[in-house]
């Protein structure tokens, strides 16, 4: 098992490459989660750790779930399925639903 440290740098790691592939500065994350840069640093270096308030803060500006930033997908969901279910509002996904049972029920996997 990791230890917390290596937890701190992974987590940090996560969040900075996060914030660096969507252009964000540590500045503007400032702003967002009312933290100061230094301690964005060093959290992003595994120095400190992430707190939940900063990272809802770093997924509320980069428009992301935690899950996203963490990586952590549903067992057994095919990745580009997860993504499009991802970007679509409840109607549509409650719809994908519904047909996905009626192809269950009319000779898919079962």
């Amino acid at each position: 098992m990791a230890n917390l440290d290596d937890n701190n740098i992974k987590i940090g790691s996560l969040l900075q490459s996060a914030r660096e592939s969507h252009g964000i500065h540590q500045s503007e994350l400032c702003e967002a989660t009312g933290l100061s840069k230094n301690h964005i640093s060093a959290v992003e270096r595994g120095v400190s750790k992430a707190s939940i308030r900063m990272l809802l803060g770093y997924c509320e500006k980069l428009g992301v779930t935690p899950n996203d930033i963490l990586g952590y997908k549903e067992p057994g969901i095919e990745p580009e399925l997860q993504e499009l279910l991802g970007k679509m509002d409840t109607e549509k996904q409650n719809t994908i639903i519904r047909m996905i049972k009626l192809m269950e029920e009319y000779g898919g996997d079962k």
